[in-house]
């Protein structure tokens, strides 16, 4: 499928600017692009290749930029002094984090992205952008190899339950249909399953940032070699309903990785609090986070009503 620009980015830009709605604008950006085919979003300062019927989370991502994605910002100084090894990517969608790990460091990327969809819209954006050294994996990571069961979603994640057992197999789905199953999360497909240490065994990581909707104790579970030895700066989302749903819980992760790494908490979901107005106020505005000043206080966090979708760990190696 071939990608064109996105048109009408002056006239979009100008009225948010004016009136700072977000994805709000979605009608007009369908006006001036229609609903079918793929567009280049510029985005990071590169281009993100999205489906064009997917029009609010389009918007969203063309006019709030990386305020879409506001925990980014804690990755240049991570990024930027590192020399040599591999920057990974668990969770990658169609491809934010990785377009962002090129823009503060050339160092080579590997992403894992199980959902069928996400994976072609993942490699459209490698090949649009012309990157040579970035590695796109269509496998799940947990802590065993196999298969999963996984949600054909936005955010995709290990489906659980009646989904699970209604999985497709990876054959019989339909892409020509993907789009708009993807979109409505109707289906679940079997996808291969494997570890980090076993995907990666022999190489160098330097950086591992895991995305997965709860599995990311497994995950971690499944790269206990790589921790051990080879000790990669970590950014790790944490989702302390996904965690339970899978049988750990974010105190599981701290036990974890406490032993080998200096911990740091962040949450930029603080929207989630005060009125409706002003929740939705605060889905236009960029927010700067609230580093948490213990792992006593982002344990808390992850424990308060309403609990939030996800919080943040950045992990620091621990001196030897």
């Amino acid at each position: 499928m071939d990608v064109r620009p996105l048109g009408g980015t002056g006239l979009l830009r100008t009225l948010h600017g004016l009136v700072p709605l977000g994805r709000k604008y979605h009608p007009l950006l369908s006006l001036l692009n229609g609903r079918r085919g793929l567009a280049a979003l510029p985005f990071g300062g590169a281009e993100l290749v999205h489906p064009l019927a997917w029009s609010k989370a389009a918007t969203g991502l063309f006019l709030a930029g990386e305020g879409y994605v506001p925990e980014v910002r804690l990755l240049p100084p991570i990024l930027e002094p590192l020399k040599d090894g591999l920057l990974v990517d668990v969770g990658a969608n169609i491809g934010i984090y990785p377009l962002l790990f090129r823009r503060h460091s050339r160092l080579p990327i590997a992403a894992f992205e199980p959902q069928p969809l996400l994976f072609r819209l993942l490699e459209a954006c490698v090949r649009h952008n012309g990157w040579k050294d970035v590695e796109c994996h269509n496998l799940a990571c947990g802590d065993s190899e196999g298969e999963v069961p996984f949600s054909i979603g936005l955010n995709g994640e290990v489906a659980t339950g009646d989904a699970a057992r209604e999985a497709i197999r990876l054959a019989d789905l339909d892409l020509a249909e993907a789009i708009h199953d993807t979109h409505a999360a109707r289906k679940s497909v079997m996808v291969p399953l494997t570890t980090l240490d076993v995907a990666l065994a022999g190489r160098k990581v330097a950086f591992l940032k895991i995305d997965c909707e709860g599995f990311e104790f497994r995950i971690l579970t499944g790269a206990r070699r790589i921790l051990a030895e080879q000790r990669p700066i970590l950014f790790v989302e944490v989702h302390p309903l996904g965690l339970e749903k899978f049988g750990s819980s974010a105190q599981g992760v701290l036990d974890l990785l406490s032993p080998l790494y200096e911990l740091e908490g962040w949450d930029f979901s603080e929207s989630r609090f005060g009125s409706k107005l002003s929740r939705s106020l605060a889905k236009h505005r960029p927010t700067e986070g609230r580093k948490f000043d213990s792992m006593g206080s982002f344990l808390d966090a992850a424990r308060q009503e309403p609990r939030p979708t996800q919080l943040y760990l950045v992990c620091r190696p621990k001196s030897r």
